[in-house]
């Protein structure tokens, strides 16, 4: 069986990452889902943003958690990919839900926890409820505090610990969270981590995969997930052949 296939960011190398264009783009391209990153705006609203800043991928300046929606949505997003891209705009997590519903899996990254982020992780439960989307979501973190109130919060909800490491150092951690999944460094996995990760009863994704080499090694070695800036390059080399 093959791995599921995620677009990092939605399409990262092809266009304004982490915007609805960037998501559609991935879709069209057939991916199984898309993976995201969510801040909270001083509003608390769910932002999809991978910095905690707006500095690098708009034409504004600010923490997010300083800024309101309305501030932030006021933003070009696009035009520093490019000038055809200009007036797309940083999307909130409840209209990428929107746009895509049922139709596609996410992977949705929370950068901090509720001691940068107060009460994220049950906002970002309450939104998921709130489009049905249970089922077709996992919630995944470098920070384990986040991942642990999530646990607390929701006890069946999928979830994934992200990690730069051997993946076998950490399978303890994933499971004392009752997280299913570990998702890794494509460099660091090898495959006694899969044969290891698979004997404790998880699975494991590895990031970021954009070489057409690394992408067919990996395809055919037994992960269970696989994100690529490239989700063109990531579909003709694993699902259509």
């Amino acid at each position: 069986m093959r791995p599921l296939l995620y677009g990092h960011r939605g399409s990262r190398g092809l266009s304004p990452e982490n915007t609805i264009p960037s998501f559609r783009l991935g879709v069209n391209y057939g991916v199984d889902g898309i993976e995201l990153d969510v801040h909270l705006s001083k509003d608390k609203k769910l932002i999809v943003m991978h910095d905690e800043t707006v500095d690098r991928t708009t034409d504004g300046h600010g923490k997010i958690r300083d800024m309101t929606y309305e501030q932030i949505k006021a933003l070009d997003a696009g035009v520093k990919f490019g000038p055809q891209w200009r007036g797309t705009k940083v999307p909130l997590l409840g209209e990428v839900f929107d746009e895509f519903g049922s139709s596609i899996l996410y992977k949705v990254e929370v950068k901090h926890s509720s001691k940068v982020y107060p009460d994220i992780e049950r906002i970002l439960l309450d939104e998921i409820e709130k489009h049905s989307l249970k089922n077709r979501v996992q919630i995944i973190s470098f920070d384990f505090d986040s991942l642990k109130n999530v646990r607390e919060l929701d006890r069946g909800i999928e979830m994934g610990i992200i990690i730069e490491g051997r993946p076998g150092w950490f399978t303890e951690i994933a499971k004392n969270l009752n997280a299913r999944w570990i998702h890794a460094f494509y460099g660091l996995v090898y495959p006694e981590d899969i044969d290891i990760v698979h004997k404790n009863g998880l699975k494991i994704g590895v990031w970021t995969l954009n070489g057409e080499e690394d992408i067919k090694q990996y395809c055919s070695m037994g992960v269970d997930d696989i994100t690529s800036d490239l989700p063109n390059l990531l579909v003709k080399l694993c699902k259509n052949n």
